[in-house]
């Protein structure tokens, strides 16, 4: 007699919300797409409204930043993807190149009559925590804004080392 483990078939699960990273077409209109999904996951994850408005500006500014300086010679010009990772109290936004390239930072002075340029400030002035990652499936940005920070429930005592 042979044991044997079979698997039967069920019903596909579905990862949670938290963990999906979509791929969005580079061209302007999918901005508003990437919007409008990370809208849901915030809606889904009980975030408050006031930092759900701040991380839809800051994925909008990301996502333009990615379609806008995408390089013409790819297959697929400035395609991206948009993670969303939720915590206790705090969401972190990622948006990476589908083309994996190293995103670059350039100091900038935008003219006061400039209609673009202030992206990365306004990123910079709402942003709790920002700035450049690296992974297995190529680099990208990522802002964190956090809410509601909870009180310690204990204060945080340093510990003693033995021999001191």
């Amino acid at each position: 007699m042979v044991k044997r483990t079979v698997s039967v078939p069920g019903p596909r699960r579905l990862l949670p919300l938290r963990r999906r990273s979509p791929r969005f077409i580079g061209r302007p209109e999918s901005v508003k797409e990437a919007r409008d999904w990370l809208d849901r996951a915030l809606c889904v994850e009980g975030t408050p409204q006031e930092t759900a408005d701040t991380a839809l500006l800051l994925l909008s500014e990301l996502a333009s930043n990615s379609v806008e300086h995408a390089p013409d010679r790819t297959a697929v010009p400035g395609d991206f993807y948009v993670g969303a990772h939720f915590f206790h109290c705090r969401v972190r936004v990622e948006v990476r190149d589908a083309h994996a390239r190293r995103p670059v930072l350039r100091t900038v002075t935008p003219d006061t009559l400039a209609e673009s340029g202030r992206g990365l400030v306004l990123v910079n002035a709402l942003a709790d925590c920002w700035g450049r990652f690296r992974s297995i499936l190529g680099p990208g940005m990522f802002f964190e804004l956090r809410w509601g920070t909870p009180e310690p429930v204990a204060p945080v005592v340093p510990l003693q080392r033995k021999g001191r």
